[in-house]
């Protein structure tokens, strides 16, 4: 369901299916951008995935296109390949990696997500792989300076093996080494760098921040992990805001990132400069700007089956009160 700034709901699909994984908000149909353009107040694309390997795409509040795979969805994210505009990146619990459109799958990839067994654990008894394979845990596109100089756009995915894995065109380059498994991903521009490349304005996606299940996190530009900030928990999910959403400011974006506890914390060039202690244990937390006029907001979901509150008081609101001085 959607949940627009005045709290109303429209249901994109009943209750009784399989169990939402995680879900994207964009243009993934021509159809809708060209709607959009015209009524700015239309419903956007909703990608939704499920434990059932389902990706469904909803345009204009209705079912548009279902991709199915063969192992339940555990991440996605928006592709920023130029020539592909309306594509996005999603990664499931088998190791797959997948480029799609609504209605076209442009190329898939297995990644290895689990470091070699050694002779000790090949004697243990097997346990089944929904147990034993935690699968992608992360996945974002990214353009970084190729061999040749020249701005690439590559998919990155994390899975439980302690790597970052490169892809380009769906062939993998590169698995970059990290202290432990990575558990969320965001791509943007986190760290002043003269590698990146990036434009003065800062509208491209350079950069990539990660996080790992012990709290740490850390940006790779250009091929290289350098730390960033350490918190206290272990990290579920990272979004990114670019700076000039607040008040047209200049400089690294901000990164909000939601941990295995209570606290949603708010950084900004390796500083925190911001937590929200919520009254509940956050299943799910995004950033959105048509909330508030003042600038963007951090959206927060409970778990209303727990409690029985409907959807609309399930999401909470809260903006974001960025003070960098």
């Amino acid at each position: 369901m959607l949940i627009d700034s005045n709290k109303r709901v429209t249901t994109l699909e009943g209750s009784g299916g399989p169990a939402i994984q995680c879900l994207l908000v964009k243009s993934a149909t021509a159809a809708t951008r060209a709607v959009s353009s015209a009524q700015p107040s239309s419903l956007p694309d909703t990608i939704a995935c499920d434990s059932d390997g389902r990706v469904s795409v909803y345009a204009m509040g209705q079912m548009f296109a279902r991709h199915v795979f063969s192992a339940p969805i555990s991440a996605i994210a928006l592709d920023t390949n130029p020539s592909s505009p309306s594509a996005f990146i999603v990664g499931d619990l088998s190791g797959a990696v997948t480029a799609c459109h609504a209605q076209e799958v442009l190329w898939r990839a297995q990644v290895e997500v689990q470091e070699p067994a050694s002779k000790a654990e090949r004697l243990r008894p097997q346990v089944p792989d929904s147990v034993a394979d935690p699968g992608i845990t992360g996945a974002c596109a990214v353009q970084f300076l190729d061999g040749h100089g020249i701005l690439t756009n590559y998919v990155l995915v994390a899975g439980g093996n302690s790597k970052v894995h490169v892809l380009s065109r769906g062939h993998s380059v590169l698995a970059v080494p990290t202290p432990t498994p990575c558990s969320a991903m965001s791509a943007g521009y986190f760290i002043d760098s003269a590698s990146s490349r990036c434009p003065a304005d800062r509208t491209c996606k350079s950069q990539t921040i990660v996080g790992d299940e012990a709290g740490r996190l850390f940006v790779l530009d250009n091929f290289e992990l350098v730390p960033y900030a350490q918190l206290g928990y272990p990290i579920a999910r990272i979004v990114s805001v670019p700076l000039r959403a607040f008040h047209g400011l200049h400089g690294v974006d901000v990164v909000v990132c939601m941990t295995l506890s209570n606290s949603v914390y708010l950084l900004h060039d390796k500083q925190i400069v911001g937590t929200y202690e919520a009254e509940f244990w956050p299943v799910s937390v995004d950033v959105a700007g048509a909330f508030s006029t003042a600038g963007p907001c951090i959206v927060v979901a409970r778990n209303s089956t727990a409690d029985g509150s409907s959807a609309a008081k399930a999401v909470h609101v809260i903006p974001i009160e960025l003070d960098l001085h």
